[in-house]
């Protein structure tokens, strides 16, 4: 009975996880930071709805100065799935990494995972120094190993956790503190070699291993889940 008791107060608070709160701050921290200017996205790109009117997902794309683009995607797929994800791509004449995050609201727990990538010619170092210095944030939510297909682009300091729903304040807290720190990285970052090598890397992986074999892809179908992995990492 006790675990039946958890399971039912993690499902309650789960559901009371204001994603759409969320999605909103995240939109207002990029506002605040970057002159966004849109980037047009096809109508079903910008507005999905799944099969038989269950799930949506809404898409926003821009560029910025430094920027070539910045997507941000709103996944509404309740009860099991409903969370966002944010990529960033700065300029390719930039040394600068890439970034991407996304935290979902699963049915027991919140996934969050926030990283830079960038391509060997980029640096090691150039990757560690974004989010170093948000190590101790990042321990405190049991933050563990990124996925291994993109180990080599990684920076080896990122987040990579689940966490119970009622530390979604903190999750989110973490994210936008990392992207807060990447931006002001990001926007002076100088004209050097690995920006181009960083971008075509992290397409690839992302293609390859991202939305396209996830949940999206078997929901949406193989030719939307295509184009939309493009708009959000090529």
């Amino acid at each position: 009975m006790r675990q039946i008791r958890i399971f039912e107060e993690l499902i309650k608070a789960r559901l009371e996880v204001d994603v759409a709160g969320l999605v909103a701050g995240a939109r207002a921290r990029l506002e605040s930071r970057l002159s966004l200017q849109p980037i047009p996205v096809d109508n079903d790109l910008a507005d999905r709805a799944g099969p038989l009117g269950w799930g949506r997902v809404r898409t926003f794309a821009w560029e910025a100065p430094g920027f070539r683009k910045v997507v941000l995607t709103h996944v509404a797929m309740r009860p099991m799935i409903d969370g966002f994800a944010l990529s960033a791509l700065p300029s390719p004449k930039l040394a600068a990494p890439v970034f991407a995050c996304d935290l979902m609201a699963l049915p027991t727990r919140v996934s969050v995972n926030v990283d830079v990538y960038g391509a060997p010619e980029l640096g090691a170092s150039a990757k560690r120094a974004v989010l170093e210095p948000l190590g101790e944030s990042f321990v405190r939510l049991g933050t563990g190993a990124g996925p291994a297909w993109a180990a080599d682009l990684a920076s080896g300091v990122g987040l990579h956790a689940r966490v119970s729903p009622r530390a979604v304040d903190d999750a989110f807290g973490a994210l936008t503190g990392a992207l807060a720190r990447y931006l002001e990285v990001a926007q002076t970052a100088q004209e050097g070699p690995g920006g181009p090598e960083t971008q075509r890397a992290f397409f690839q992986a992302f293609h390859d291993h991202g939305p396209r074999k996830g949940a999206l892809g078997r929901v949406m179908g193989a030719a939307w889940a295509e184009r939309y992995s493009r708009l959000i990492f090529e």
